[in-house]
């Protein structure tokens, strides 16, 4: 075996430890994230066959045999088979103990410090929270772990009131595989649902392993609540007698297996013809294909098995019990208090009465949605395996607190500028932030907040003041401490190429796609001439970046990869402030309408001339409707000239930049539907903020809003044609309007501010310092 010093480049040697062979299926995600960064993964598992281990070994991963069982006996054999692992675990010398399961996560604790390495655990479910002693135990032991990834919300809560800190409990969901479980075609349904036997009728499936009551929590009753639901089918069925039920999944173990056998019996499975209950199966799409609904009535759950379904685009019905109301969309599926077959038994009838009408199927595309937008499990695995990179230098010399970070900018600001609310998230763990940056006011003196870099507006401008911008950039970046340079743009591409000839690291978070705002003819067609060359430039920026920001979840890392094993993070700067989100959805009002545009007029990359095309062809086909602009810029008065080409200046208010908070938060309040039919963008915060206030939205499909706005509600850029027929539709459907309503309000719930912060921590531990050890007074 290589030791981690024979390796020629910096990787990490992790260590997963689990207590089962062929469970933890939703492991190897991280391991394929892990192993894609250049790092050595070496398994310790139960001696056996299974199928987690077969997957592991195809991987390449090395895989041990565990000398413990993961049974905690109060005997002489458990502790000396204790002792054994801790000597396998002190001879794989890992950087990080990584495990997942209660069992696992305590035999870690035990042993693991005989190593060195960092501890990461990963909680699959809050069961075990549940029982009063193992809270306690937990409260006790959960201290030795570096890092407590929690698969949700509820199970962090759970931990953050047992002690431990946000920052050491962050929240990544194990996520389902949404390019795997797809919604079937529809010659696949029919197919699934001929194999089941069950062409003509309303098919609920239930994807659960059977696993044995447990002695001190829910005492007596199985976790996933097989048993409520039968009771509650007993009831449904007499009633629906076109309805059957296809239970998925044997027993966990051979106690599993026993409480599956009485489970079949007390119900009389075996005379009943409307329930089928097939054992495990490695494949579960078939059978989800041939389902009209999924349900989970569990007595306590993580997402459980709504994530499969709804990424195959099946509603749900799911108890409310621990995370699985997390797990689904509350407007596509039914949520009812667990261990209540009355109330499970009644949502299965409005289901069903959905079906008969032929409604049910119009919820698919929105719980699909919700899976692919936060529940992807190649996302999850990528932040899993940057808490593991993140825990293997926790705490070091490079985490955040006191260094000066030096962020270079296409943003223009006066002289005395306070730092918008994007950058003062840089301050939030005791860093100071200095901005390099133009500055409108050419006799700005050069302090640490500010270093005024010459002023310029477009290439032209630009052009000439390279003389004097070159060198200004090439002071600040021999000066910074920490670097950090926002892409596109001139200045952080100079202050890259001088970073390269100076030999300093640098960090980039790329905040927009600077091939699509010059493709878009912004810059006239010589910015078309150079779009890709421009695109090249930006992505060799990224290329030699130490750490990698991006503000959409896949759209700019398509474009612009950084460099394998280099850091990467998904991380929106957006964040919306205390005050902002509106407290329930909107409801529909009939019109006049009001459709509002923020944005820009400095160039045309909004499209707000667009927009007054669209608005143009509405008025002309006798819609009732205004515009509302919000923006100013060079092309203001360009703007204004358009609508009056059109004829529709009686019909557009131009109000103007707008910086105060509480005029946008009136303004937006006051508008039927928001357009952003932008011909580049990154992630945009203007349309998220209008989401905020569950205002419907239309833009187009550029940059990051696809990842914001369902594809029903997308256009082309420059198609004022799909805009006008986009906005109408939206406008003339309440029931439509509202769902988005609903729906965006819900997304833009995920860009709290507190919910955000957590992760910046993490991209602030890995911005290096420009030189290492270098500090600068």
């Amino acid at each position: 075996m290589t030791t981690k010093e024979d390796a020629p480049d910096r990787r990490l040697r992790v260590v997963l430890v689990l207590k089962t062979n062929r469970g933890c299926m939703w492991t190897t995600p991280h391991v394929d994230a892990l192993l894609a960064r250049g790092h050595e993964v070496v398994a310790v598992l139960p001696p056996g066959g299974g199928r987690l281990r077969r997957e592991l070994i195809d991987r390449g991963v090395s895989v041990v045999d565990s000398p413990f069982d993961f049974r905690f006996r109060l005997s002489i054999h458990t502790l000396a088979s204790l002792l054994k692992l801790r000597d396998v675990l002190r001879r794989l010398d890992p950087d990080v103990l990584h495990y997942h399961l209660l069992a696992s996560a305590l035999a870690v604790r035990l042993t693991g410090l005989a190593t060195r390495a960092a501890r990461v655990h990963m909680v699959p479910g809050p069961l075990y929270l549940e029982s009063r002693l193992i809270r306690l135990l937990e409260r006790i032991t959960a201290r030795l772990d570096t890092v407590t990834i929690c698969g949700s919300r509820f199970t962090a809560r759970r931990y953050r009131e047992l002690g431990r800190p946000p920052a050491r409990t962050p929240v990544v969901p194990y996520g389902v595989d949404t390019r795997l479980f797809r919604p079937p075609s529809p010659a696949e349904r029919v197919e699934a649902r001929a194999r089941a036997g069950a062409s003509g009728a309303f098919v609920v499936i239930m994807v659960a392993l059977v696993y044995a009551p447990k002695r001190f929590i829910h005492k007596g009753r199985g976790v996933k609540g097989h048993d409520v639901l039968l009771k509650a089918w007993q009831r449904f069925h007499a009633d629906h007698p076109d309805s059957h039920l296809l239970l998925v999944g044997g027993g966990f173990d051979e106690a599993g297996a026993e409480y599956h056998r009485e489970l079949a019996a007390r119900f009389r499975i075996a005379e009943d013809p409307s329930v089928t209950w097939l054992d495990s199966v490695d494949d579960v799409r078939p059978h989800y294909a041939a389902a009209d609904l999924s349900v989970s009535p569990s007595l306590s759950d993580n997402h459980g098995a709504a994530l499969e379904a709804g990424s195959m685009g099946v509603p749900s019905v799911v108890s409310d019990a621990g995370a699985l109301p997390e797990a689904v969309d509350r407007d596509a599926c039914w949520i009812v208090p667990k261990d209540d077959p009355a109330a499970l038994a009644a949502a299965l009838s409005e289901a069903y009465a959905e079906h008969q009408a032929g409604r049910l199927t119009e919820r698919s595309d929105a719980v699909r949605d919700r899976i692919v937008r936060f529940f992807d499990s190649s996302r999850a695995a990528a932040v899993v395996a940057d808490v593991v990179e993140d825990a293997a230098d926790f705490p070091v010399a490079r985490a955040p607190g006191d260094r000066l970070i030096s962020l270079f900018t296409e943003m223009r600001f006066g002289c005395g500028t306070a730092a918008p609310g994007g950058f003062t998230r840089y301050l939030d763990l005791g860093d100071r932030l200095c901005l390099v940056a133009r500055t409108t006011e050419p006799d700005a003196g050069e302090g640490e907040a500010l270093r005024p870099l010459p002023d310029y507006r477009g290439p032209a401008g630009l052009l000439r003041a390279l003389p004097r911008l070159v060198p200004a950039i090439a002071r600040a970046v021999a000066r910074a401490e920490v670097i950090v340079l926002q892409q596109p743009g001139a200045i952080g591409f100079v202050a890259a190429v001088v970073c390269r000839v100076l030999r300093r690291k640098y960090s980039v978070e790329v905040i927009g796609d600077a091939f699509d705002v010059l493709a878009a003819g912004t810059f006239g067609p010589m910015g078309r001439v150079v779009a890709n060359a421009a695109a090249r430039l930006t992505g060799w920026v990224v290329g030699g970046a130490s750490a990698v920001l991006y503000v959409t979840n896949f759209v700019l890392q398509r474009r612009y990869p950084a460099t394998p094993g280099r850091f990467t993070i998904a991380l929106s700067n957006v964040r919306m402030p205390e005050g902002m989100l509106l407290d329930k959805p909107r409801k529909w009002q009939p019109g006049p309408f009001c459709v509002i545009a923020v944005g820009t007029h400095e160039q045309l990359y909004k499209g707000h001339d667009v927009l007054l095309r669209a608005l143009h062809r509405l008025v002309e086909s006798r819609f009732d409707v205004h515009a509302v602009l919000v923006g100013g810029g060079r092309r203001h008065d360009e703007l204004v000239a358009v609508a009056e080409s059109l004829g529709i200046a009686d019909r557009v208010s131009f109000i103007g930049p707008v910086h105060d908070r509480r005029l946008m938060t009136v303004l937006l309040d006051s508008a039927d539907l928001f357009a952003m039919p932008s011909r580049a963008e990154g992630l945009p915060r203007a349309l998220i903020e209008a989401m905020a206030r569950s205002l419907p939205a239309v833009g187009t499909s550029v940059g990051g809003i696809p990842e914001l706005l369902e594809r029903d509600c997308l256009v082309d850029a420059d198609d004022d044609g799909a805009l006008a027929r986009v906005i109408g539709r939206l406008l003339t459907d309440p029931r439509e309007w509202e769902q988005q309503a609903r729906r965006n309000l819900e997304l833009a719930r995920t860009y709290e501010k507190t919910l955000l912060d957590e992760r910046f921590s993490v991209w602030l531990s890995h911005i290096p310092a420009a030189l290492p050890d270098r500090r600068i007074t």
